[in-house]
Formats: C-alpha cells, sequence, structure tokens
C-alpha cells in the first residue's frame, strides 16, 4: 500500500511539472489577455531539424521565382534558430530543363505553415543576411486546395507582408529599409507568373529607415491583424496602422530568402552564401473573433466558359 502511495505521489509530481513546463512554453501574448496561443503556428526552432508536421521545407504552389530555385537543401534548423541560406547554382547543378526556363543562377530558401489562421497577432524574431537579397516574413494562402478558384476569374488571392528587408541592397536608397506591404491579386493567380492583375489597394505599403543594420542582430517583427485594422510592430512599437478592408480570410505563414533583381537587384557572389535566421515565431489568435470570410462555392468550369 506504502508503495502504491509513492507511486501515486511520483506520478502527481511529474503532472504538476509537467503542467508547470506547459505554461512556461506558452508565452504571453504582448497585445494581452484577448489573445491565445496557436501552437500549429508557432515554433522556438529548438531542436536539430524543421517540424514537418507543422511546415513544409518547400512551398507546393511555387519552384521560385527567376533566376532562383528555392531548394530543401538551403533549409536548416541549428542552434535554436531556423536558417534559410541563399546560394550559388554550381554549373553541374544547372540541368537542361532549368537551364532553358531560366532557373539558372541561384537557390533560395522558403518554409510555409501547413496551418492556415486569420485574426491575430503574429510576431518573429530574426535577423537578416549580409546579403542582397530579400528576407521576408509574410502570410498568404495560394488557393491550392481550390484550383476552381485560383485559376479562374472572379477572386482574390491575398498576401500580407509583415517583414521585407534587405541586409545589404545593391542600391543606399534600400539601406536599413523596413517594408510592410499589402497585396491583393486578382485570379488567375500563379505565384510570380500570372499575378500582374491586383485590386489597387489604398495605403497599401510602408516603409521606414531603422537605425540599427538588419544583418548585426535580431529584432521582433509583428503585426495585429483584427476585423477592423490591421497594425505592424517593430521591437514592440507599433510602426503602421491601416484599416482591414479585404483581409478576412485564414492564411498560412511563410519565412523567405528571395533573389528580387527588379527591386533590390542580384547579390555580389562573393557575398554568398548568406542566411536568414528566425529565432522564434509565435502566433496568438485572437478570442471571440468573428468568423472569416469563406471562399465561395465550388463552381463548374460551365460557368467561366460561357459565351
Amino acid at each position: 500500500m506504502f508503495g502504491r502511495k509513492i507511486l501515486v505521489l511520483v506520478a502527481l509530481v511529474a503532472l504538476s511539472c509537467s503542467r508547470a513546463q506547459a505554461q512556461e512554453s506558452t508565452p504571453p501574448c504582448p497585445l494581452g489577455d484577448g489573445y491565445e496561443f496557436a501552437p500549429e503556428l508557432s515554433d522556438e526552432f529548438n531542436g536539430d531539424s524543421l517540424d514537418l508536421d507543422k511546415w513544409f521545407d518547400f512551398n507546393p504552389a511555387w519552384r521560385g521565382r527567376k533566376p532562383a530555385l528555392f531548394s530543401r537543401k538551403n533549409v536548416a534548423v541549428a542552434d535554436g534558430s531556423l536558417h534559410l541560406t541563399a546560394s550559388l547554382m554550381k554549373p553541374e547543378e544547372v540541368d537542361v530543363e532549368n537551364k532553358a526556363r531560366g532557373y539558372d543562377k541561384y537557390w533560395k530558401a522558403i518554409v510555409k505553415s501547413k496551418a492556415k489562421s486569420a485574426y491575430g497577432y503574429y510576431e518573429a524574431r530574426c535577423k537578416s543576411m549580409r546579403a542582397c537579397v530579400c528576407n521576408a516574413f509574410w502570410l498568404y494562402d495560394p488557393l491550392s486546395d481550390r484550383p476552381d478558384v485560383k485559376y479562374f476569374e472572379g477572386d482574390y488571392c491575398e498576401e500580407i507582408d509583415i517583414l521585407e528587408y534587405c541586409g545589404k541592397p545593391r542600391s543606399a536608397g534600400h539601406d536599413r529599409l523596413y517594408y510592410a506591404t499589402l497585396h491583393r491579386y486578382s485570379t488567375p493567380y500563379l505565384e510570380s507568373i500570372v499575378n500582374k492583375k491586383k485590386y489597387r489597394l489604398p495605403n497599401f505599403s510602408f516603409k521606414k529607415k531603422m537605425d540599427f543594420d538588419f544583418w548585426a542582430d535580431y529584432h521582433t517583427f509583428g503585426m495585429a491583424w483584427t476585423p477592423n485594422d490591421l497594425t505592424w510592430y517593430v521591437d514592440g512599437e507599433p510602426v503602421f496602422k491601416r484599416e482591414n478592408d479585404f483581409f478576412h480570410r485564414p492564411l498560412h505563414v511563410v519565412f523567405d530568402c528571395e533573389i528580387m533583381a527588379d527591386w533590390f537587384g542580384e547579390p555580389d557572389p562573393e557575398d554568398l552564401p548568406a542566411t536568414f535566421s528566425i529565432d522564434y515565431v509565435r502566433v496568438w489568435k485572437m478570442k471571440d473573433a468573428p468568423a472569416t470570410t469563406p471562399l465561395p462555392e465550388k463552381k463548374t468550369k460551365s460557368v467561366y466558359y460561357e459565351n
């Protein structure tokens, strides 16, 4: 009997410790009690590999923007951070197909959450690479599970860029500039190819020159998304706010590094490989939030091809 009591006591202590550890591992939302932690969209990146139950280490809907391709080999978790690396393609790595298609100069990296969410607070602590490569933390839905919406006219694909920056832009005019941007692409939509037709959003972009180098240390970047407005934060301070006019559908969380030749320019080969590091991403869903806007009901092709 005494042995059973000891076992029960040990089990209770273990359960208490487990609950305490769970509470400690659930960080409070910086915006207060109106939010609840979303573990399926959050990650401290403390292991030695990416949690593939939460993340894709590639984008199933998108191979990349020319002249670069996303590579799973350029995604790593180590030393408590997620690392996304941009690197040069070696001549032997450029096959005939990718050479003909124009994906023949760089490897880059992306991770995309498997879950989607809408209203809440999204925050990441990260440090840019020191190269002319765009590093980004953003939300979007490629509508891959709805080809009847994605590839036909009549709807939209939304994107919220929480952070875009370049650690070493070719032009001094982009140095230390932080960007926050919204996009609303008309369907048909295909990433970086058929996405030129946009709904012209008012007050859709913001930029701010920071007093620190993005590559020198980690900083936090966040965005509060409510049914009424969107507010961007840098190191806990609000920097940009606008009305939420159209962003009412759940989106995936994405981190990537991209060669933006038309924007920042191409990187100096001597600066590669270079790495964008993310210490953590934390998401809190808004409590008692109203329902989001659903996608339209599935339609038959005959609807789209009426004369």
